[in-house]
């Protein structure tokens, strides 16, 4: 979460712009010490990266008010450079931790004239290889159903084990996209912020269940779209009958009418029986009367997306407590909840 609310910061506010270090722009390869490396540097928003030719995992390179240093990531390292003289720089890599240094030298392959050089082919050829699926751990939800995730070319998504009839129906819905397009997508969002601030930042992506019974199966999908603050943040929960495999609308429980997740009035009378508004909180805060509903073992959730305000309104009510307020669809779907209880 860190470095996306750093990405925020560089992106949005008027930040130091490191007057102190030597400007530099350009894709270079060469050596620190003995080791091969490639680096590129970005002029429109002074920052860099590279990598070791022997890994090929960009670390980013960043400037700072407070002294001359390129420091990299985490402040594994200081860069001491001097301005290229006939297409070379030279400098020295210093240790935060240790004294000791390396010397650099660096020569000019490409990028020369280009504000953005970590966006170009000549820094990321080598590093963009074809993504292949990663497997998670298997992760148990229940006695008897687990999951584990699957992560490729930024994406997300879960895998589903367990005993239900429709289980290999709704894993095909989860199913990852391993298209051209999705890799393209990928490799062009790490480039658009290597080109930005020399981090290959892609948007943060988190898939799980929440929910998971013999009856329903409720996963939430979670979207931190790179670069952006809280505005950039999506959750969305959904919800699939585990016998039959369709996708099931808990508003439908409440409502017959397509509701836009607003609280039929009745059991929004119910629900506010007893809430007690703050004189701050009245109305007109971000996402008022917006509400999300979510399965629990006893209960349903009943809750507006939180965006820091404090003024965001949940409630829990219980099965039994919730069947008057049911469409007959809802009550069939809670009398099986509460008869596996």
């Amino acid at each position: 979460m860190r470095l996306f609310i750093l990405y925020s910061i560089w992106l949005f506010s008027p930040l130091a712009v490191g007057a102190n270090a030597t400007a530099l722009k350009g894709v270079w390869e060469g050596t620190i010490g003995t080791k091969a490396v490639t680096v590129c540097f970005n002029a429109d928003f002074p920052s860099g990266s590279y990598y070791y030719k022997q890994f090929l995992t960009p670390i980013q390179l960043t400037v700072q008010d407070k002294d001359a240093f390129w420091h990299e990531e985490k402040e594994t390292g200081l860069w001491e450079l001097v301005a290229p003289v006939n297409g070379i720089i030279r400098g020295s890599w210093h240790s935060p931790k240790i004294k000791a240094s390396l010397p650099i030298q660096l020569q000019l392959i490409g990028g020369k004239d280009d504000d953005k050089a970590c966006a170009l082919d000549s820094y990321n050829s080598a590093i963009e290889k074809p993504p292949k699926i990663e497997a998670g751990k298997i992760i148990q939800f229940s006695p008897s159903r687990s999951y584990r995730k699957l992560r490729f070319a930024g994406q997300e998504t879960i895998e589903l084990f367990g005993p239900d009839r429709a289980t290999a129906q709704i894993n095909g819905s989860l199913k990852l996209r391993e298209n051209k397009g999705a890799i393209d997508s990928y490799f062009q969002q790490r480039r658009e912020f290597l080109g930005r601030v020399g981090y290959p930042a892609v948007d943060e992506q988190i898939v799980e269940p929440t929910y998971w019974d013999t009856n329903f199966i409720t996963i939430r999908f979670y979207v931190w779209v790179a670069g952006e603050g809280r505005s950039g943040i999506s959750t969305d929960y959904q919800t699939w009958n585990v016998t039959t495999g369709e996708k099931v609308d808990l508003w439908a429980w409440l409502s017959t009418k397509s509701s836009m997740a607003q609280l039929p009035p009745k059991f929004r009378k119910y629900l506010f029986m007893r809430e007690k508004p703050s004189s701050d909180c009245q109305s007109g805060y971000r996402g008022q009367g917006q509400y999300i509903l979510t399965l629990d073992k006893s209960g349903l959730n009943i809750f507006e997306d939180a965006w820091g305000s404090g003024c965001e309104k949940s409630f829990f009510v219980s099965y039994t407590k919730l069947l008057p307020f049911l469409t007959q669809q809802g009550k069939s779907a809670v009398n099986a909840i509460l008869k596996n209880q």
